[in-house]
């Protein structure tokens, strides 16, 4: 670890070398077009709506064309998503190259992210060790019952001194019917 003291100046701008003036200028005109868009929301003629909106909300996230907002508390996220269609296409008139297709919302403190996994990769994942997962039990199944109906046929079989003995019942029970 260096001991050497340095200015705040040098300090910030060793912070601010690395991000792009193309990055941050975006990143304003997005966040700038977020404000004008929910601040214009209106509600039954409570032209403060959309300012409330706004108050409660910030912008966590974007990836794959899905905006992550966070609200303070459940009641705003289901105002703005009720809203949810005005702002796609207010912040799709002005901002069009960020090709928002759609919002999610999530209540402060939830710490749900946005992946950037493909969904229908990891659904033919899960598909895929579900089918297998099935296919083991099936086979497992089939063994059991084949197992089971063997012991089932062995099981008809009687020893030979217990059918002697069932043969011999039989015998009487024929022969007091005859002679009754």
């Amino acid at each position: 670890m260096r001991n050497e003291i340095i200015d705040c100046s040098e300090m910030l701008s060793k912070t601010f070398d690395c991000i792009e003036k193309s990055t941050l200028e975006r990143n304003n005109k997005f966040y700038s077009s977020w404000k004008s868009v929910v601040t214009k929301i209106n509600r039954m003629g409570d032209k403060e709506f959309g300012q409330k909106l706004y108050d409660h909300s910030s912008i966590v996230d974007i990836k794959n064309g899905t905006l992550l907002v966070e609200t303070d508390h459940p009641g705003w996220s289901q105002m703005m998503q009720f809203y949810s269609k005005f702002i796609i296409n207010g912040l799709k008139m002005y901002i069009p190259e960020m090709e928002i297709k759609s919002i999610v919302f999530r209540t402060k403190g939830s710490n749900a992210i946005l992946n950037s996994i493909d969904y229908n990769s990891e659904f033919n994942k899960e598909n895929k060790k579900m089918a297998e997962k099935y296919e083991k039990e099936n086979e497992f199944l089939n063994k059991y019952k084949k197992s089971d109906e063997t012991k089932k046929t062995e099981s008809n079989e009687l020893p030979e001194d217990l059918k002697s003995m069932f043969d011999t019942i039989r015998q009487t029970m024929l022969t007091k019917n005859r002679n009754n």
